[in-house]
């Protein structure tokens, strides 16, 4: 009984905190005959949680859906929370962000589902 149980909560948990999207977390929840059942895919949410590359932000960002400051805010990433690198870009200027007077690049991130870009020197490696 409580092999049935880890695998789902330990997949709940990665969500919660960002390094697992929303969505994974239904692989795990699927079991057959007292085993997890991998999706139609053929893919597990730990390969997912394996390919996060973990950024932890240097203050509240807004996360915008494509990089540059005029493009719609998606949601928001606090400060010191943990999220997941997607990959890096270079996309329109931005001024006074984080210290720096001015930079162009941008990390496309997810941050507890809402994947979308924020300013490069605002976030670091964990």
């Amino acid at each position: 009984m409580r092999k049935r149980l880890i695998v789902p909560a330990v997949v709940a948990a990665l969500s919660l905190t960002g390094f697992v999207p929303a969505s994974a977390a239904t692989v795990a929840t699927a079991h057959q005959g007292g085993t997890v059942a991998a999706a139609q895919s053929g893919t597990v949410a730990t390969a997912a949680a394996a390919k996060c590359k973990a950024l932890k932000s240097l203050s509240t960002l807004n996360i915008r859906k494509k990089a540059t400051t005029k493009s719609t805010i998606l949601g928001t990433w606090p400060k010191k929370a943990k999220g997941c690198d997607i990959s890096g870009t270079l996309g329109g200027t931005y001024k006074n962000t984080c210290g720096i007077a001015k930079y162009n690049g941008w990390r496309k991130v997810n941050y507890r589902g809402t994947v979308g870009y924020v300013p490069n020197v605002c976030v670091v490696y964990v």
